[in-house]
């Protein structure tokens, strides 16, 4: 992915959030196979973004989450919240959002809890690969 800034072109990295929908899902997720010949697999259910938008989650969001829950959600590492850890998250998520009159920060939150609740749903994990 290219965006053209300026006189020159940066190369955008995506970040990718999956949620894995059944336990063969998140079995792959462990395993790296999450992708297939047309992208993500549809056993995942996912949101993607770039850089500055994963500076204002982390700035917001993640930073509080690894506090709380000792993990490291960076974009040096691959990260999985288990289920035990989701439900502390999205407690920390939503008062992130209640907290906040940043309306990009809003909308992404927004898009990461409800991939949260899915994940509980589920009973899966929450994968963090960027």
């Amino acid at each position: 992915q290219f965006l053209h800034s300026g006189l020159h072109e940066e190369r955008c990295e995506w970040f990718t959030i999956h949620v894995p929908t059944d336990n063969e899902a998140k079995q792959e997720l462990y395993d790296y196979s999450y992708y297939d010949e047309n992208g993500i697999k549809d056993s995942f259910v996912h949101m993607s973004f770039h850089e500055d938008t994963f500076r204002v989650l982390e700035w917001h969001l993640f930073n509080s989450i690894n506090a709380e829950c000792d993990l490291l959600i960076n974009m040096y590492e691959d990260e999985i919240a288990e289920q035990e850890f989701l439900p502390r998250i999205l407690e920390i998520t939503n008062a992130a959002i209640r907290n906040s009159d940043d309306p990009v920060f809003i909308n992404t939150a927004e898009e990461f809890r409800d991939l949260v609740i899915k994940a509980i749903e589920y009973g899966t994990c929450v994968g963090f690969y960027f």
